[in-house]
């Protein structure tokens, strides 16, 4: 391969930075953590996604009496915690105490319920929880995380 002047462009393997990536079966866990904390509250109205970091569903699960509206929801709490990298509930209470500029920011949904997923110090994706309160979505949220996510050498 060769560059804009004709000569050899070459990129050496250690060059490039390393990333965790969030995998499907790691999704899986997290949506099955989600719904177990949800049935050990008596909870069936909820939905649970998990998206990447770039902000894309990984994994999905709506229980049988869920509202229409939660499935968005809880797809914008999940994008909107991994693609700015911090729990939902941050942005919430920025507005609150207000910081409008917030709702001018692209794919903001400042709203509780949504966790970014962080392994190693780095966002890999965002869990999304929708369908009860905003403190209940992110009790439950912030327990499928420790579940599934722990912290061991390498990690933060």
């Amino acid at each position: 391969m060769t560059d804009r002047m004709g000569q050899e462009a070459t990129v050496l393997e250690d060059e490039l930075p390393t990333r965790h990536v969030l995998t499907l079966a790691i999704a899986q866990r997290l949506v099955a953590a989600g719904l177990a904390q949800a049935e050990q509250r008596g909870l069936n109205h909820l939905v649970i996604g998990v998206c990447d970091e770039a902000g894309r569903l990984i994994s999905f699960a709506r229980q049988d009496a869920a509202e229409p509206a939660a499935i968005d929801m809880c797809l914008a709490k999940a994008r909107t915690a991994a693609i700015f990298t911090r729990p939902t509930k941050e942005w919430k209470e920025r507005l609150l105490a207000g910081n409008t500029w917030v709702l001018g920011m692209p794919n903001m949904h400042p709203i509780e319920g949504g966790q970014n997923i962080v392994v190693a110090g780095q966002t890999v994706g965002g869990l999304g929880i929708a369908g009860g309160s905003g403190v209940l979505d992110t009790e439950i949220g912030q327990a499928a995380l420790a579940e599934v996510i722990r912290t061991g050498p390498g990690t933060s």
